[in-house]
Parts: C-alpha cells; structure tokens; sequence
C-alpha cells in the first residue's frame, strides 16, 4: 500500500513557526539573563545556530510519525496535537542545556 507524506507535511508546516517561537522565547528566558552581553557573541550566536537547525531537523519527526500512526490505522485529530506538544516538551531541556559547552568552546576556539 503507497501511502502520500505530502499532507502530514503540509500540516505540520504550519505549526513550524510556533515551534520556532516557543524555543526562541525558552532560549531567551533561560539564557539572555545569566550571560548578559555574551548572549549575543559571535560564539553563542553561532551555537544558537546549530541548535536550531538541530531543533528543526528533531521537528520532522512528527509528520513522519503522524503518517506511522495513521498508517497503521490509528486515526485521531488528537494525534498532531499530542505529538506537537510531546516534542516541544522535549525539545524544551535540549535548548536550556545545549548551551552548557559554551565556556569549553569559548575556551578552545579563543574568546575573552
């Protein structure tokens, strides 16, 4: 049986931004308060980076196990939320402690 990913996608697509947003503001909150004006060195911006092409890669586990689960047959509009919700809540300690090797790389490449 052949089975169209393009809708999963599309619909998640949607919910992209609001990811993105919610991560920033937890990257903002967390951090810009305890790192002052290094929150905005090259360095940590350059960490921020990775990060979030990380955090969005991570995001394309959910179309992809919306599209499992329907596949086998478990059909639910509670299904998108549900794993929305389960991935941010996840992602959440992964973007506070991501930062934790910022001195260590601070200290290896260089920096005041």
């Amino acid at each position: 049986m052949e089975m169209n990913l393009k809708p999963f996608f599309l619909r998640w697509e949607k919910l992209r931004p609001w990811y993105n947003a919610i991560l920033a503001a937890v990257l903002v909150v967390s951090h810009a308060p305890h790192m002052g004006v290094l929150f905005l060195e090259p360095m940590a911006l350059l960490i921020w980076l990775i990060g979030a092409v990380l955090a969005n890669v991570c995001f394309l586990a959910g179309p992809l196990v919306e599209a499992y689960v329907s596949w086998l047959g478990i059909r639910s509009r509670y299904v998108m939320p549900v794993l929305f919700i389960g991935g941010v809540l996840i992602s959440i300690p992964c973007v506070v402690y991501f930062m934790l090797p910022f001195p260590l790389a601070r200290a290896i490449l260089g920096g005041p």
